[in-house]
């Protein structure tokens, strides 16, 4: 299959937005901040979102990011420009990027308390 008739497919089969398209496309289908592949699964097919890079700035698709559910929520309306070395989409991105990875660690930590303190419960419970 050509990229013309895989396009035709998401597009007027499937029913995707041209930009969703490009998008996916630039970022060959992976979250731009955690890397992970949007069409592994179905949760993350569905956790599929799109961020605006520079909170409130506007549509055009240098300010647009392919991000997955995790990686927007915990990114949130974080303006990257202040950690970014200049002001290309690269430099924003990768500035968001720390951003998001930081606080996925902190999270992670969280996870791992929650998960031990559950696990407790879940025994205590015979």
């Amino acid at each position: 299959m050509n990229q013309d008739e895989a396009k035709r497919i998401l597009v007027k089969e499937l029913g995707w937005p041209e930009w969703m398209v490009e998008l996916g496309i630039r970022a060959k289908f992976r979250c731009e901040y955690c890397n992970k592949y949007m069409l592994s699964d179905i949760d993350t097919y569905d956790g599929w979102q799109k961020d605006h890079i520079i909170p409130g700035g506007d549509e055009d698709l240098s300010n647009l990011a392919i991000a997955c559910k995790t990686c927007n929520f915990v990114k949130r309306h974080s303006n990257p420009q202040h950690r970014s070395s200049g002001d290309d989409r690269e430099s924003l991105l990768a500035a968001a990027r720390e951003i998001v990875n930081e606080r996925r660690r902190k999270k992670e930590e969280i996870l791992e308390k929650t998960r031990v303190a559950a696990e407790a419960l879940i025994k205590g419970q015979g």
